[in-house]
């Protein structure tokens, strides 16, 4: 074939033209020209990012006629045979297919043999992770203690898969990916020498397809020429030949999440869906999309960490910028959970529509911050005793706290009623067990109070409602020594603390309306199994717990429903 790819025709023939790399070529060219090259040198890094570039080079730099010199002349018979693979003394060998110890022991026995023609004999060992454990342990003594006129080079993609006792004979170079800008610049270059003419987004958009690869992205650059047959290649049939959308409808999409506009994101996936683009790389390219975004919305449009041009990320950011961080951050989260339910189902389409109509329906940060807002004022009110829920909530909300029973008129000099009084709405009420519980709100009625145990229980009802629920079932004994006993069965030490605390006050009222003394006897039925006794009082306590003041705020302020 008379045609050559771009990767082989324009492949670096000296550490300058190395693209991205500066820090690697910089250390070999101060090395080679100090005299300080290592004996085993290891180059890792992704793929298509220069490592076996480098290694010929450093191969002829070390061979060349006017060498070992940081700059080969590329002119000379070595240069030119380690350029064409015709060296003698220069072995490129690939680690996946030569990897069993029979091989690396055939290498151990010839490395003793001088070079024929060049200063040394050098072995480019591709990929060398792919070497067995046996192979690795007949390396070792050769690795370590070579031959003056023997150098190794070793490249690979996993360098975590090799040995220890390997690594640690061997200089390392990393290589990282390769910036945008740089595949840019360098796609410009060629397709100029090549006589074509790219647009600069499509340039930026070849290089975001490459994932920091010098080679991937020379590959798509082909495709990318052999489909034109003009030298001025638009936009559009970069996209064409790459099979990706355009940057525009990725905008339009995330306008449309931000909007709560679903039709518009139905229409644009029905869109996307048409073009022939595999819905699942779309979804993968959704996920990188919100990503930049969050990163662009959290550490500000100069950030490193998002692979885009200065032009996108600016149109970006100006996206991002009137919406929380924390709504960014939900969608991100939210796509990636739905990522397993588009990957493995059947309605791909559906899917899609399906997770992005949800990123709709979370809504704006803002219910976040007024989730948090009431959670503050319920704390506040916790720790101020009794402040008053109407000044700190709402115009709408105070409607839905209203009491369920309209409170009656109270005299001017009566002071106000105490937290703990307040009524418990009825949904709390319907999931409790056990006996109905007395409405806490006093009751209208025109009907005189009679002085007898039923007219001091009305009383203590409109008073303490709690301490009328408890003496209602107990057994009342009244005497003719001027005294009323209450007897009350199993009462946990709840209730007994509160009884305390109201004995004296519930003492003067029945001394000031029946002028008689209160007794409460509290009695410990013993016959009773005592897992029955503490199966109620786990009832009695968990019916406290649901009319607690504050957990009954709770529920009206967040309209919610008590589980457990």
């Amino acid at each position: 074939m008379s045609y050559q790819v771009l990767a082989l025709k324009y492949r670096p023939q000296t550490f300058d033209e190395v693209v991205g790399q500066a820090h690697v070529t910089a250390t070999l060219s101060n090395a080679i020209q100090s005299g300080r090259v290592a004996h085993a040198i290891l180059f890792t890094g992704p793929r298509g990012t220069g490592k076996t570039t480098i290694a010929r080079i450093l191969a002829k730099a070390m061979n060349c006629r006017k060498g070992p010199a940081p700059v080969p002349c590329n002119g000379c018979k070595l240069c030119t045979d380690i350029i064409d693979g015709h060296c003698p003394d220069v072995f490129e060998i690939d680690g996946a297919s030569n990897n069993s110890v029979d091989q690396i022991r055939d290498l151990r026995e010839n490395v003793i043999y001088m070079p024929s023609s060049a200063a040394y004999k050098i072995y480019i060992i591709d990929e060398v992770h792919m070497l067995s454990t046996a192979a690795f342990n007949a390396l070792l003594k050769t690795l370590e203690e070579p031959p003056d006129h023997v150098m190794f080079i070793f490249a690979t993609t996993e360098v975590h898969k090799i040995p220890a006792t390997i690594l640690s004979r061997c200089q390392r170079h990393d290589l990282g990916r390769v910036s945008l800008p740089d595949i840019a610049g360098h796609l410009d270059r060629l397709s100029r020498q090549e006589g074509f003419c790219l647009e600069t987004r499509s340039l930026d958009l070849i290089a975001r397809q490459a994932d920091g690869s010098i080679r991937d992205s020379l590959s798509l650059l082909d495709r990318i020429l052999s489909s034109s047959d003009s030298g001025e290649i638009d936009h559009a049939s970069v996209l064409e030949s790459l099979g990706v959308i355009d940057a525009q409808i990725m905008t339009d999409l995330s306008l449309a999440v931000f909007e709560n506009n679903g039709g518009a994101v139905i229409d644009l996936i029905g869109r996307i869906n048409d073009s022939g683009m595999d819905l699942k790389k779309f979804y993968s390219d959704l996920i990188v999309h919100y990503r930049n975004l969050n990163v662009l919305k959290l550490c500000g449009e100069k950030t490193p960490a998002v692979n885009l041009s200065d032009a996108e990320k600016n149109h970006l950011f100006q996206l991002v910028s009137k919406h929380p961080a924390p709504q960014i951050s939900a969608i991100l989260q939210t796509l990636l959970d739905g990522e397993s339910v588009v990957r493995y189902s059947s309605h791909t389409q559906t899917a899609i529509e399906m997770v992005l109509l949800k990123l709709i329906r979370l809504g704006s940060g803002e219910q976040i911050d007024r989730i948090i807002d009431k959670l503050d004022c319920l704390a506040g009110r916790i720790s101020s005793g009794n402040a008053p829920l109407e000044t700190i909530i709402p115009e709408a909300q105070k409607k839905r706290t209203q009491p369920v029973y309209p409170a009656p008129d109270q005299p001017s000099s009566q002071a106000p009623a105490p937290l703990v009084r307040q009524p418990v709405p009825e949904a709390v009420h319907e999931k409790k067990t056990g006996p109905e519980p007395v409405s806490p709100l006093p009751r209208q009625s025109n009907k005189p109070v009679e002085n007898n145990w039923q007219g001091f229980l009305k009383r203590i009802e409109t008073q303490t409602p709690f301490m009328f629920a408890l003496i209602k079932k107990g057994r009342v004994f009244e005497n003719e020594t001027g005294k009323v006993r209450v007897e009350l069965d199993n009462c946990t030490s709840f209730d007994q603390n509160r009884i305390q605390a109201k004995k004296k006050e519930l003492e003067e009222d029945c001394r000031t309306f029946l002028n008689k003394e209160l007794v409460i006897q509290i009695n410990s039925r013993t016959d009773a199994p005592t897992r029955n006794i503490k199966k109620k009082n786990e009832i009695k306590a968990k019916q406290a717990a649901f009319n607690h003041p504050f957990v009954v705020e709770a529920v009206k302020l967040f309209d919610g429903e008590i589980i457990n």
